[in-house]
């Protein structure tokens, strides 16, 4: 996109250029030269110009600076997609706890060869197995937020008589601590 920094700059002064040619050459309606006398100024052409050349000119320009949103908007996107792929933090085979709070899962929470995420939901901090722990960034901030708020039981009716928060974490695999 850096490549059409003056796209609308460069659409503008032409369709400029367009009406004020129109003007001269045409005229209004197609009956010939309008202007009673030869313009000096830049203010004067675009005084005497149709009300459709200025309008479509707005209307041009807006147009183009939507279109140039949309793109930017669409490369950041993107960006942000590549850096999450480049990003992601695969467990270690076959391990049953919790990335974010250590809690042992009966299923492996991120599949046998630890890149096959099954999406299921801790019953200790309430995370989704592959989309809210996918990079350790993410992993650190999950359980922030999840400590941040009392580091509660997620499944209430679950919750164990005996549990501690304390010895639960420190079954976090290494990798994600």
């Amino acid at each position: 996109m850096k490549k059409n920094k003056y796209l609308p700059f460069y659409v503008f002064v032409g369709l400029m250029c367009l009406g004020t040619l129109s003007q001269k050459l045409i005229g209004h309606r197609g009956i010939g030269n309008l202007l009673p006398e030869e313009p000096s100024t830049w203010s004067e052409i675009i005084k005497n110009l149709p009300w459709s050349i200025p309008v479509c000119i707005i209307f041009t320009f807006i147009i183009i600076r939507i279109i140039t949103e949309i793109m930017t908007m669409a490369e950041k996107s993107l960006e942000k997609t590549r850096k999450r792929k480049e990003k992601k933090v695969y467990s270690v085979p076959n391990t049953h706890e919790c990335r974010i709070c250590g809690y042992y899962v009966n299923d492996f929470p991120w599949g046998e060869d630890g890149r096959s995420p099954s999406f299921q939901i801790c019953s200790s901090c309430g995370v989704q197995f592959g989309k809210e722990d996918d990079t350790l960034e993410s992993i650190k901030e999950y359980r922030a937020g999840w400590i941040s708020k009392g580091g509660k039981w997620f499944a209430k009716n679950e919750t164990p008589e005996d549990w501690d928060i304390e010895t639960q974490m420190k079954n976090i695999p290494n990798e994600f601590k």
